[in-house]
């Protein structure tokens, strides 16, 4: 009997550790801002997931979370956009831009860099870029030489503005 408790403790504590490192993982890349997709997301559920704004204009509006500034934009075309005409309805999310409240190592982000381009902005900034899926953000070096991630901006991925967008 001792030997199936022993084996069965056993059995129970590799489960465990095993979801443990799953969960360690899995959190990874999962930043509270990563619900909210441009062109997709509606301002009732970007409000569902932080609250009511700290600022709230007619086309943007201002969160403070623990991870730092979430400014988020409503309704408004991308500039940028040459092939196709994009008009987000005005509770849709047109993009939006993390400031962090503090610098996270570039390697705590957990995507793969391989697809970013990189371009430095300064002899300070660099800019990482991969405009298919819409993600940009800003790096600068900390004191011990790491780059450090600074700002994250999201715009419509490729696929969405292709599904949302009207063709120009």
């Amino acid at each position: 009997m001792k030997i199936k408790q022993l084996l069965a403790l056993f059995c129970f504590s590799l489960f465990a550790l095993s979801g443990f490192a799953q969960t360690k993982e899995a959190k990874r890349a999962e930043f509270e801002w990563e619900k909210i997709v441009p062109l997709v997301t509606k301002k009732a559920e970007v409000e569902n997931y932080f609250g009511k704004p700290y600022m709230d204009r007619i086309h943007s509006s201002r969160y403070d979370t623990n991870s730092g500034r979430i400014f988020v934009f409503y309704g408004l075309e991308d500039s940028i956009q040459v092939l196709y005409k994009c008009n987000p309805s005005f509770d849709t999310v047109s993009s939006f831009d993390i400031s962090l409240t503090e610098a996270i190592p570039i390697e705590g982000l957990g995507w793969n860099l391989d697809k970013f381009n990189k371009a430095p902005r300064d002899a300070e900034i660099d800019v990482y870029s991969y405009a298919e899926k819409g993600i940009y953000f800003t790096t600068f070096n900390g004191q011990d030489g790491k780059e450090l991630v600074s700002t994250i901006s999201y715009k419509p991925s490729y696929t969405n503005i292709k599904n949302k967008c009207i063709k120009k």
